[in-house]
């Protein structure tokens, strides 16, 4: 049976040494204004309510989490003053692209990383990230992490400016050998929602389908641990199994339990009352309850969230994933209407896990096994520590 996941975002501030146009939170790091930045002890206390929630995995989330001096010291503190026993970031990679740095993060305790990378070269990579060398850096500081051990993620959002690009993309990351590959349609969420910027990487869910299905027809039996997110299910005919959206998020050990993060940051009460309105909203309780209340929860903020911000079409009510879908957002349908949603026939599905790869991938708390570290040398331990 799949396993409710136990990991939560720590989110550190919305600094940031990039300037994606698709970023949650571009409004900020284009300003440099309310960067929301946590102080160190605000983030161990964030940390240590994590722990006695029963969070076995954290990821810092910015903004860019290795601008932060005391990064090393958060990942030392999550793990052996809260027993975390997990403990990941996702970055743009610039920073780690410095041996000595992410060497630093490894002494600390990282056990994996997700990086950001939006193209299959330098020309697209570093036009979305407005960073010359940006795309040299971080595949440098893949190479690092690979060679250090590290588990290795990647995210890619996809929009019109990589899109055509799906397959050159799957290839490069294939050939790094990375262990998660993450593709992301955008989502015009938080501050990502100005109409220009959103005209601008807002890519048709038909097109950018058609890309992925051809990446992952000529790499299938190539494939690492692999899936698309918000993307509606209609998009990928044939291939449903390696969609993970909210409601399958709840299954997949290195996404978000949303009810925890929430709690967290907000509160109980907000964070129960968002979780009220979602199971108001839940077709698949009857399925979800055997799992646990916190799986519960956690699947009652998720469809909180599709409450929130997508639209439900006509076409959706037809299709066997009416139950587990996030639907369409209301800007998707305002660029480019609903004319390529086709339902899917079939049965209607009431398990959100029915069958998606990642929900068996691994158990919470655990990582696959992997590589150990190389060996570091202990006056270098010592120079870090210090």
């Amino acid at each position: 049976m799949p396993h409710h996941t136990k990991k939560v975002e720590i989110n550190l501030g919305y600094a940031c040494n990039a300037k994606c146009p698709f970023c949650y939170y571009y409004d900020s790091v284009i300003t440099r204004t309310n960067e929301n930045t946590l102080t160190t002890e605000q983030a161990k206390q964030q940390l240590r309510l994590a722990s006695k929630l029963g969070i076995r995995e954290i990821e810092f989330t910015g903004g860019e989490v290795t601008l932060r001096q005391d990064l090393p010291e958060l990942i030392a503190y999550a793990k052996k003053d809260c027993g975390i026993a997990i403990v990941c970031l996702i970055t743009n990679g610039i920073r780690l692209a410095k041996r000595s740095y992410i060497d630093s993060l490894v002494v600390a305790g990282i056990d994996d990383i997700l990086f950001s990378i939006h193209g299959h070269n330098a020309s697209i990579h570093d036009s979305l990230t407005k960073v010359p060398h940006s795309f040299d850096h971080i595949l440098t500081a893949i190479d690092h992490a690979r060679e250090l051990g590290i588990r290795v993620r990647t995210n890619t959002v996809v929009c019109k400016t990589n899109y055509m690009h799906m397959t050159d993309i799957m290839q490069l990351l294939i050939d790094k050998q990375i262990d998660n590959i993450n593709l992301v349609m955008f989502n015009p969420v938080i501050q990502a929602k100005n109409i220009d910027i959103v005209k601008e990487v807002y890519v048709d869910y038909a097109d950018a389908g058609k890309e992925i299905i051809k990446a992952i027809q000529k790499f299938e039996h190539q494939l690492p641990h692999f899936n698309v997110r918000y993307m509606p299910f209609c998009f990928l005919p044939g291939y449903e199994q390696y969609v993970t959206n909210l409601d399958q998020m709840t299954f997949d050990p290195d996404e978000w339990d949303n009810y925890a993060s929430i709690r967290i940051r907000k509160g109980w009460i907000l964070a129960n009352l968002c979780a009220l309105l979602g199971w108001l909203n839940t077709a698949y309780l009857a399925t979800i309850i055997r799992h646990g209340i916190r799986a519960m929860l956690t699947a009652g903020m998720s469809r909180f969230y599709i409450l929130k911000d997508r639209i439900k079409t006509k076409q959706c009510k037809r299709c066997a994933y009416e139950h587990v879908c996030d639907y369409i957002y209301e800007h998707y349908l305002k660029i480019y209407g609903d004319g390529h949603i086709v339902p899917i026939t079939g049965e209607k599905i009431r398990d959100p896990a029915w069958k998606m790869v990642a929900a068996r991938v691994r158990k919470p708390g655990e990582l696959p096994l992997r590589r150990p570290y190389p060996p570091i040398s202990e006056k270098l331990k010592r120079e870090l520590v210090s």
